[in-house]
């Protein structure tokens, strides 16, 4: 049963929808599938939830894949509604998946296709689907009616390989009865692997290379093509590679820059890369955090008593080689990020409340924090004596507009005109937000959403289409409200001003 109360499992709420796939109405939960996953005896029907995780893969939303030397996988992936990049884990011991709200999504889905590109030899049922579906992708370039049902097959396998892994389907084998689905935002402490390139998702010959069952003409000639130490990082900047190297010196790091410029992904990527694989341990910032979440305390243990449980600083403290990454650092209050003085600078912490017991850094040991500029996002100011302890910092900005469009377009498929219109208004709401005249900017994220639904706009007019695809993703951030609670409208009047003067006239 799981956890939400009402007596489904997870095997319900996976077709529990009805309705169709978001964006893809040709798809819709319940539907029969005409060719049912090669374990599947009886008659299959569409999940929708994995339906829409099978869409989210094959249109590129999935931008990196690592394996964890803790037996299991990391994905990230864009929001598909503009928010911040998602990180989920599956961790076989259990098994657990860390899920948005710890809630079961089509993150679930994803999860189950990285973890059978790490278990490739075993999959081979899911990724014989997942060749056929891409198959059919790269012969109609849309993701429309004609590949229906190679999207469902590819659904169903993963439904079943979610559930059994690689085993026969019955009750014994069901690995979501004892699933455990935690919220992402709290994510476990992992080793990440050497990334898997992301694009065999996309991208028949990759996916044929990976599986190591690419044709004559599929490979690549050696004397020709410089061997890879890996899939190229999604993140783009000069400041991978200080870090990379910083890290690996085990220097602490401090990264600020706007929000939406990529320093979360940076962090993740330089984990992925560096020398040494170190444990990676993640505090997520907000303003209710307390000193008890970094360094531990008291907890009832079940029997009338209490016994002692480290917080996550001082689990970090404790674990040879660590890295302690802070994101959103600016939005702890200061008296928690003032418990972190002492870890930085003295590489160890006093726990009082446990005896005075101190606890040192082992070997390696190195934090990263990341923090958005302006003081819309500051919870409070930091300490100046908290910043003077970090012997790296780097400033992350806003991608050059070229380099900004062809990123939108690999991202989303969208035109090189929209893309162009898209990052000129971007770029106009930055400006604005730096001289006060607008609450918030359209960052990366907003430019995302904002394509994505651009797309699936039925207006035949270009203008139509950016201002009602404009007015439900990244307005409401942008313009702010009023003391209502409503949209500015005066803000909302400058935006669309921008919009209609930045596109071409027919």
């Amino acid at each position: 049963m799981y956890r939400d109360g009402s007596g489904r499992t997870v095997a319900d709420i996976l077709f529990s929808r009805k309705r169709e796939v978001d964006g893809y109405p040709f798809l819709k939960g319940g539907e029969k599938i005409a060719k049912p996953a090669r374990r599947n005896k009886g008659t299959g029907q569409v999940s929708a939830m994995l339906a829409k995780s099978v869409v989210v893969m094959l249109k590129g939303a999935v931008i990196g894949i690592s394996p964890l030397a803790e037996d299991g996988v990391t994905v990230r992936s864009v929001s598909q509604s503009g928010g911040p990049n998602h990180v989920c884990h599956w961790l076989d011991s259990g098994p657990a998946a860390y899920l948005p709200r710890g809630n079961i999504t089509y993150h679930i889905g994803v999860l189950a296709m990285a973890e059978a590109l790490v278990r490739k030899d075993e999959a081979t049922d899911l990724l014989d689907a997942w060749e056929e579906l891409i198959t059919a992708y790269e012969r109609t370039g849309a993701i429309d009616e004609e590949i229906k049902p190679q999207l469902a097959t590819a659904a169903d396998e993963l439904y079943f390989w979610l559930r059994y892994g690689d085993a026969n389907p019955v009750p014994e084998n069901d690995r979501l009865a004892s699933l455990t689905v935690i919220d992402a935002a709290a994510p476990p402490a992992v080793t990440p692997g050497s990334p898997i390139n992301f694009s065999v998702l996309t991208d028949l010959g990759k996916l044929h290379s990976h599986r190591g069952t690419a044709s004559p003409d599929e490979e690549p000639d050696p004397a020709k093509t410089p061997v890879a130490a890996g899939p190229s990082p999604v993140f783009r900047g000069w400041q991978l590679g200080e870090l990379i190297e910083s890290l690996d010196a085990s220097m602490n790091c401090l990264l600020i820059g706007p929000t939406g410029t990529g320093k979360s992904l940076c962090v993740f990527e330089a984990a992925e890369r560096l020398t040494c694989k170190r444990k990676l341990f993640v505090i997520e910032g907000h303003s209710s955090l307390k000193e008890f979440d970094l360094l531990g305390g008291f907890v009832p243990d079940g029997n009338g008593g209490f016994d002692w449980k480290d917080g996550i600083v001082t689990r970090s403290l404790r674990e040879e080689g660590s890295l302690l990454f802070v994101d959103e650092a600016n939005r702890m209050p200061a008296r928690v990020l003032n418990v972190l003085l002492g870890v930085i600078s003295r590489r160890a912490v006093v726990l009082t409340e446990h005896g005075s017991e101190e606890v040192e850094a082992g070997d390696g040991f190195s934090v990263v924090m990341a923090s958005n500029l302006g003081k819309g996002y500051h919870v409070e100011t930091y300490d100046a004596a908290l910043v003077s302890r970090f012997p790296v910092v780097m400033e992350f900005n806003y991608l050059p507009p070229k380099e900004e469009e062809e990123l939108l377009r690999e991202r989303t498929d969208v035109g090189a005109l929209e893309a162009r219109v898209m990052v000129k208004v971007a770029n106009e709401t930055r400006r604005l937000k730096r001289g006060h005249e607008l609450s918030g900017c359209v960052d990366l994220r907003g430019l995302t959403a904002w394509a994505d639904k651009l797309k699936i706009r039925k207006e035949k007019d270009l203008l139509e289409r950016l201002i009602a695809s404009a007015r439900i993703t990244f307005m409401y951030s942008v313009c702010g409200t009023d003391s209502e609670g409503f949209i500015r409208e005066d803000a909302m009047t400058i935006v669309l001003s921008l919009i209609e003067a930045h596109t071409p006239k027919k």
